[in-house]
């Protein structure tokens, strides 16, 4: 699925993009009216190289405290509610992040961008119903874009709602056609439903293109498997073991094709 390397993209683009704008084009955030509680303007960029180059050495813990710092003098500046949202992510703190992606919502001039990661960051936190909601609410914001609809659809998918998830993946392979991660949601029905061919053909369809996809493999396995080709899933589930062997997914299915 798309979803980690969107994600790394998003952070990615968004920590270049606003750094850049931070430093370099000379513009200031808001301030807070009150003086004394504002670092000035030497000090703010020492903050902002700092947690810029903790950052980038991983050093996320270390980093807070800078951003932070940044977010306080600064709560009306995306620039910071956005790092701080990032540095929680790494310190696994997703009800913190997810806090802070709100804030984004609400301040950013493109809101778009703590999309997905606020349903991620609910999801993360144990926080389903949240989850779900900010899907939605991240779909109407871009109601075209592919990966919104494959979130809400994922979520759908979830919760069992397979008309809703159904119709979802489709309307994004209106748009794109070939995306991967769209046509195995529908594999995924479709083998539930009991249509076994048309779900192995789904999953092949994406592996002609994407041999080392391991969503596509788990698919074509697990079709292989319930309609009695065990020996022809055993060759999907291996190839997709050795690919990730930390899925349990994978592993879970293989046991089965293994078993006499």
């Amino acid at each position: 699925m798309r979803s980690q390397p969107v994600l790394r993209i998003v952070i990615a683009a968004a920590v270049v993009g606003l750094f850049y704008w931070a430093l370099f084009t000379g513009s200031s955030p808001e301030r807070r009216s009150t003086a004394s509680s504002t670092p000035d303007a030497e000090r703010t960029k020492q903050l902002a190289e700092e947690s810029r180059a903790l950052i980038r050495k991983g050093d996320y813990a270390a980093a807070l405290g800078r951003v932070q710092a940044l977010h306080d003098a600064y709560p009306s500046s995306p620039i910071y509610i956005d790092q701080l949202a990032i540095v929680f992510h790494h310190l696994n703190r997703p009800a913190d992040e997810a806090a802070m992606l709100e804030e984004y919502l609400v301040k950013a001039p493109t809101p778009g961008e703590a999309c997905p990661r606020l349903g991620l960051a609910y999801r993360a936190s144990g926080r389903d119903d949240k989850a779900f909601d900010a899907f939605e609410r991240c779909l109407a914001l871009e109601p075209n874009d592919p990966d919104a609809i494959l979130y809400l659809a994922l979520a759908q998918e979830r919760v069992g709602r397979t008309a809703e998830a159904t119709a979802l993946y489709n309307r994004g392979l209106a748009l794109v056609p070939d995306y991967p991660d769209l046509r195995l949601g529908l594999a995924r029905i479709v083998l539930r439903q009991g249509q076994f061919e048309k779900a192995k053909s789904a999953a092949l369809a994406v592996l002609e293109k994407s041999p080392d996809n391991t969503d596509a493999l788990l698919v074509a396995g697990l079709a292989c498997l319930r309609n009695g080709e065990r020996s022809e899933a055993r060759g999907y589930l291996e190839r997709g073991v050795r690919l990730a062997p930390e899925s349990t997914e994978l592993a879970e299915a293989l046991a089965q094709a293994q078993a006499d």
